[in-house]
């Protein structure tokens, strides 16, 4: 569990890259370092994990909480499968794009059909010059279904 103080601090940190999401006062904090993985544990679901000095979501917190605070990206059947076998993204793979981002934003990777989270990806262009492209890769993959944060999920659960 985190002391009052380094909640706050985790509070500001995440509030500085996620301005939208918001952390419900009585929720249970922890930190864990677990195989060398640094994880915010929230209500005893991995929400977060720590990477180069910034927190991206987890996308089992994604499934379960909601991503509408996240800008997102949806991609086309096509792209489903690299993307959940941890393939970066490239232009002509995308449908829409939800939300205006920066380069080096913190994205959501969605499938078509349900827009389930595949993937968290870090963007390499602002969301205008990503429409404006028409080939070439886009964002650079940071967590994807069945990689080491969502095979150390099953463990923790």
């Amino acid at each position: 569990m985190l002391s009052k103080r380094d909640r706050k601090k985790l509070e500001e940190t995440l509030a500085k890259l996620y301005p939208q999401h918001i952390l419900p006062k009585d929720a249970r904090v922890e930190y864990a370092i677990i195989e060398d993985i640094e994880l915010v544990i929230i209500d005893r679901l991995p929400a977060f994990i720590k990477l180069d000095d910034k927190f991206i979501p987890h996308l089992l917190y994604l499934l379960k909480r909601g991503y509408s605070w996240l800008p997102q990206i949806i991609v086309d059947s096509g792209a489903v499968r690299p993307i959940s076998r941890g393939a970066d993204l490239m232009r002509p793979g995308i449908v829409e794009i939800i939300g205006d981002f920066n380069a080096d934003a913190i994205v959501v990777i969605l499938e078509p059909s349900r827009r389930l989270p595949i993937a968290v990806h870090r963007t390499l262009y602002d969301s205008k010059t990503v429409i404006s492209m028409e080939k070439g890769r886009v964002t650079k993959r940071l967590h994807y279904v069945g990689d080491k944060y969502w095979k150390l999920a099953d463990k923790i659960l």
